[in-house]
């Protein structure tokens, strides 16, 4: 089985507005539709569960029930975090069928509506051939390091620094086996499943994402993205 996990537990406060990030509308259409929607038209994911906070499930129903004809689709409650979130997804995966060695689960920002066919096929590939797969592009810009933020304390070559991306995506079995023997100080401290798997000792790919690949977090960025898709519209 391939899962796909759309992550969408934040409240999106930086973008402003009444309602998150994820659930705003640019050409029509809400952010985390075409981020599921993305998922569906690769035809490759054979279930979907939707993660958001539990103030908005039932407005998530909604949502799918008015623009998503695939069956497949499992609105669940978030958690306090990131790797809260995921973990709430796999326990539900647990619930409801056993898990087997080739099952791969690709974890997505909801607010990344562009990811494309090529990003999550190579996603699966890469999960197949190592365990894990974390989608990334290349740093342009020189990258700083500071630990008070006043003085930097180092500059990294920048031709092995990456900015990440999402999909993450794993193994099923070994991510739950990671999470499961983690601590509540470890859900705290690493900010994303690739986090753990680094930590644990564990190699993640690196998969080539894209520009357009971009996560919708300030208000300018939503004209960006109707760019991107008037863009694609006129190809």
């Amino acid at each position: 089985m391939i899962y796909a996990a759309v992550l969408a537990g934040g409240s999106g406060l930086r973008m402003g507005g009444d309602l998150p990030k994820q659930f705003l509308n640019i050409c029509g259409r809400p952010v985390i539709i075409r981020s599921i929607d993305a998922f569906i038209k690769s035809g490759k994911t054979d279930m979907i569960y939707v993660a958001v906070s539990a103030s908005y499930t039932e407005y998530m129903r909604e949502l799918i029930n008015k623009y998503i004809q695939f069956k497949n689709i499992k609105v669940i409650c978030g958690g306090g975090n990131r790797n809260e979130t995921l973990y709430n997804v796999l326990e539900s995966i647990k619930k409801e069928r056993e898990v087997s060695d080739e099952d791969i689960i690709l974890t997505h920002d909801a607010v990344r509506p562009f990811i494309d066919d090529r990003i999550i096929n190579e996603n699966i590939e890469a999960v197949k051939k190592y365990g894990a797969g974390n989608t990334v592009i290349p740093a342009v810009d020189t990258i700083l390091q500071s630990s008070d933020g006043k003085f930097i304390d180092s500059i990294p070559l920048r031709s092995t620094m990456f900015h990440g991306q999402t999909p993450q995506s794993f193994s099923v079995k070994k991510i739950t086996e990671l999470y499961e023997n983690m601590t509540p100080e470890e859900f705290e401290q690493y900010t994303d499943a690739c986090s753990v798997f680094v930590a644990k000792g564990e190699k993640v790919c690196l998969v080539q994402g894209s520009r357009d690949n971009i996560k919708l977090t300030y208000p300018e960025d939503i004209e960006k993205a109707e760019s991107i898709i008037k863009s694609k519209e006129q190809d």
